[in-house]
């Protein structure tokens, strides 16, 4: 399926309320029931529509509903965390390039596997995956609406959107590679509670790198606590007391990162000289903390602004095939004192 879904998409071609009926094997009157009441409809029923729905990518009119004019001007922004840091910079720099067009951002949170649902009702003008995770089924819809989508974040293995984002196997081989040049050999990975789909890349990535160099990919260490300077704090204390001795310690953020920097101070630890410590992110507090950061840096903002110019690019070519492409972006190793 992953192959059919990689195909140019053209923005003309509408599903109607009668093709999901036709394609459930009910009347229309019971798609519209089932869509405006769902309630009111049985189990069974509404399933077979929500799949109709799904596989042909329907966008219902929402003019005939009251609650949308033809023309949406809904852009809908579908992630799984506004409250990240790395989220909030992507965020600020799209809103910044959107500016110019005369459109309505709306954010969807995806908690659960029903925010396909809801961005129905919003009769999307177009669609932004930041971060996110998605099935087989939502990609489906994506596909079959035709409506423009930009994804945010990690490389996809095969993309059906324009994929603005970074290759992670290239940010942990440049972090590692700088690691293994200063000779450290047992290093660890620690994270915390992270929503984001780039986070499973990263660590998927990890074993890849370090495996590729005969490095052990097995000291992995997560915090189910939030991405704060708090967790971090805890986590170093918990990696010298469950690993011992250990040469780097690699966080997946930089606030985690800087927390464990603030613990070693408090701890009377000797940061890189009893072990290093490195960041992922390039975030402002790496370049005050004390020792300065060693860190990945991410152009998050680069990220929001080239996804931002590359939706509007679509909107204005209305009539034009969209092309699925991966535009990569470039990180930045930062070797500062911390290792």
């Amino acid at each position: 399926m992953m192959m059919n879904l990689t195909r140019k998409r053209r923005s003309t071609e509408k599903v109607t309320l009668a093709d999901v009926a036709k394609y459930a094997g009910v009347g229309t009157m019971t798609v519209s029931r089932a869509l405006r009441t769902p309630e009111l409809v049985s189990a069974g029923l509404r399933e077979k529509i929500e799949r109709a729905v799904a596989e042909l990518g329907y966008v219902p009119n929402l003019a005939a509903r009251e609650l949308a004019s033809v023309s949406s001007k809904n852009i809908v922004i579908i992630t799984s965390s506004i409250h990240s840091t790395e989220n909030a910079l992507i965020l600020a720099a799209l809103q910044q390039e959107l500016a110019q067009m005369d459109v309505q951002l709306v954010i969807l949170i995806a908690n659960n596997s029903q925010w396909l649902k809801e961005l129905i009702n919003y009769a999307p003008l177009a669609v932004i995956l930041l971060n996110l995770d998605y099935s087989d089924i939502d990609m489906t819809w994506l596909v079959k609406s035709n409506i423009p989508c930009i994804d945010i974040g990690a490389k996809r293995p095969s993309s059906f959107a324009i994929n603005v984002g970074i290759d992670t196997l290239e940010t942990m081989q440049l972090m590692l590679n700088y690691l293994a040049r200063k000779g450290y050999r047992e290093i660890g990975l620690l994270s915390a509670q992270q929503n984001l789909s780039i986070s499973q890349q990263y660590l998927e990535n990890w074993h890849k790198a370090l495996l590729r160099k005969y490095l052990n990919p097995h000291l992995i260490l997560h915090s189910t606590d939030p991405m704060n300077f708090s967790t971090g704090a805890k986590l170093l204390s918990d990696a010298l007391a469950t690993w011992g001795k250990v040469d780097a310690l690699v966080f997946l953020s930089d606030e985690l990162a800087c927390g464990a920097l603030f613990e070693a101070q408090r701890k009377h630890i000797s940061i890189p000289y009893d072990v290093a410590v490195v960041g992922l992110g390039g975030l402002e507090v790496g370049s005050i903390s004390y020792p300065t950061l060693t860190t990945i840096e991410i152009p998050y903002a680069q990220l929001g602004k080239i996804a931002g110019q590359k939706l509007i690019e679509c909107l204005r070519q209305k009539n034009k095939e969209i092309e699925p492409h991966f535009i990569s972006l470039p990180v930045k190793l930062l070797a500062r004192n911390s290792a």
